[in-house]
């Protein structure tokens, strides 16, 4: 049985978030059975550091600088994963900078957790009041304030949980019912492995027969009666080559009713050695063995099966953490929002007979009303998110079927990863479990298609019987008369066949081949999809980065403008309100855009380490052998 365990707590975020790494390997195509080779890559590596060498040294700091083909290259890049006390990297960039990012604090202040919610709205308020130049504002936040920390008590319960993420990667490695599950795949495909290797053991047997005639004879020189009885054993074993050798040696006690015969009871000693050799069909370390290449590949398989599996689980995992992440913080826009629309409702009682119809407070009011239907579904989808969590830590302190709350303690990660494209894309060729399988069952095909070939010989076998015998009027006797080695005799054979045609044969080695075949396109394939689903992460890592300037912007852009709608003081029109309400709308869906787009970068860093195979590593965890069952 498979267990893993990290092999020490994992870091902050902050200290994992590049991953950029020396260009060590290279890149072939898609097509080629080795993924890599080390001279175009470097020459190609050369190339642009020659390139940056030769640009002005005004523009050669440690920042990152454009090159002609539209790769950056970062002079002293330090990537976080890199070990303290390791010397500075520098590193090829998929991406340009982006100088404009926000500072993380200032991304966080706009989503904040429920859990953190009235410290910030406490801020808020508090900033408001201090630079806003209209009472009515600081009224108006008040109240918004109050009411949405009134909302945000409707998801609280009782019991509570805080958890980070390595508590969650923790705990699902101990519990989680998938990867326990896959742990077993190695250990029985060694089970297998085992059973292959048992063909060339050695045989005991033992073997005893008795019988008895009786029976009406037309002359006095025949016996009517006798009694027989025999015992023995021995030896037999398959060799790697293909020979079947047995050894054995049996006694035989025989008994009759007749007059003539002078040894009665006769006791005669046998020693048997035989010996079987297929010269054609069946001859070969490679053909006998070949069951035994076939299971040690199917470890390996079921290995990689068992990593693979682990891997997906654990990126499950962390999405589920962060879809948590999204949906707790989500509650707290939404509450803003339910809280936002409250307060325009109330202003439109106070001033209802003034310069605000029925129809704008009615209008209002239908507002408020759909969304704290919202804020319904907002805590619905967090207790979904939970229960989802749960089910994938299974952990028994954590059962679905318990109401509690979890709390997400980790913060999500703003800052720039480098990433190196080709290193990338190499290292999920040579790494990636997918397309580790494929090899190995190249192997077995190959392997499958050899022995076709042979059973398509015609079979020719070599049989050796050699025996000596002894005889005496009893087992010991008979025994010392054998070892005297007097009484000899072997048969030698030749057995030769070989079907008419023989459709059934060729027509397995065919298939044989094709599976062969087919096995190679479908590692073809397989190494396709992994740079296929490379590019795409390293594509969303870096527009879901890019996103977080604008999408803080709009945040910002939309709370002034409400601010400002809200500060004036002109008469109320329906146009007037569905402006107000539009901008609270409008608000919301920024910082839920926001969230969205922090939420996407988490699980893009994940998705990107579980798509070049290091995620394990990621996490600090190693494979280690478990306990046997």
């Amino acid at each position: 049985m498979r267990t893993l365990r990290p092999s020490q707590p994992i870091s902050s975020r902050t200290a994992r978030s590049l991953l950029t790494v020396l260009l060590t390997a290279t890149l072939l195509g898609c097509r080629t059975a080795q993924p890599a080779a080390d001279l175009p890559v470097e020459a190609y590596r050369q190339q642009l550091l020659a390139r940056l060498a030769q640009q002005p040294e005004e523009i050669r700091p440690a920042t990152l600088v454009r090159s002609e083909r539209g790769v950056a290259v970062a002079r002293q890049a330090q990537p976080a994963a890199t070990q303290p006390g390791l010397p500075q990297r520098e590193s090829l960039l998929t991406f340009p900078p982006v100088t404009t990012q926000p500072a993380p604090d200032e991304v966080l202040e706009q989503i904040p957790d429920p859990s953190e919610a009235p410290d910030v709205l406490a801020r808020r308020l508090d900033q408001i009041t201090r630079t806003a130049r209209e009472p009515r504002i600081v009224n108006n936040y008040r109240r918004v304030y109050a009411k949405a920390r009134e909302y945000l008590g409707w998801m609280h319960l009782d019991r509570q949980v805080k958890l980070s993420l390595y508590d969650c990667i923790r705990r699902a490695l101990e519990h989680n019912y998938t990867v326990e599950i896959e742990s077993y795949t190695p250990a029985i495909s060694r089970t297998q492995l085992v059973e292959a290797e048992a063909a060339f053991d050695a045989e005991f047997f033992l073997n005893f027969s008795y019988s008895n005639v009786d029976r009406p004879v037309p002359t006095q020189l025949a016996s009517g009666q006798s009694d027989v009885r025999n015992w023995g054993g021995g030896f037999r074993q398959l060799l790697p080559s293909g020979m079947r050798v047995e050894t054995s040696l049996s006694q035989r006690r025989t008994y009759q009713d007749f007059q003539f015969q002078t040894v009665n009871p006769a006791y005669e000693s046998t020693f048997i050695a035989q010996f079987t050799q297929p010269l054609m069909r069946g001859f070969g370390l490679d053909v006998n063995r070949a069951q035994i290449v076939i299971r040690r590949n199917d470890v390996t398989i079921g290995r990689e099966q068992f990593i693979q599996r682990v891997r997906d689980t654990l990126s499950q995992v962390e999405q589920a953490y962060w879809n948590l992440f999204f949906a707790r913080r989500n509650v707290v826009i939404t509450a803003i929002t339910v809280a936002q629309n409250w307060v325009t409702y109330q202003n439109m009682l106070q001033r209802l007979g003034h310069d605000a119809s029925p129809v704008e407070v009615n209008n209002s009011r239908s507002r408020w009303e759909a969304r704290q239907v919202q804020l319904l579904e907002a805590i619905r989808n967090v207790r979904d998110a939970e229960d989802a969590l749960k089910n994938l830590l299974n952990d028994p302190e954590l059962l679905v079927s318990q109401t509690i709350e979890i709390i997400p303690t980790d913060p999500p990660l703003v800052a720039p990863v480098a990433v190196d494209h080709l290193e990338t894309v190499s290292a999920a060729l040579r790494r990636r479990s997918e397309i580790r399988q494929a090899k190995a069952r190249i192997e077995q095909a190959r392997v499958q298609t050899h022995v076709a070939k042979n059973q398509t010989l015609p079979q020719l076998d070599l049989a050796l019987n050699y025996q000596v015998a002894g005889l005496g009027v009893s087992a010991d006797l008979s025994f010392d008369n054998l070892t005297t080695n007097r009484f000899r005799s072997y048969t030698v054979t030749l057995n030769f066949s070989y079907p008419l045609g023989n459709r059934a044969a060729r027509a397995a080695w065919r298939r044989a081949r094709m599976q062969e075949h087919q096995a190679i396109v479908a590692l073809h394939q397989v190494m396709d999809r992994v740079v296929q689903e490379v590019n795409t992460a390293i594509r969303a890592l870096v527009v879901r980065y890019r996103q977080l300037p604008s999408s803080l912007n709009s945040v910002q852009a939309a709370e002034r403008n409400l601010r400002a709608l809200q500060a004036r003081a002109q008469r109320i029109d329906p146009n007037y309100l569905e402006t107000e309400l539009s901008a609270i709308e409008n608000l919301a869906s920024s910082r839920r855009a926001l969230l969205q787009v922090i939420r996407d970068y988490q699980v893009a860093m994940t998705e990107l380490e579980r798509t070049r195979g290091t995620l394990l590593d990621y996490y600090h965890i190693r494979l280690a052998d478990g306990p046997k069952p």
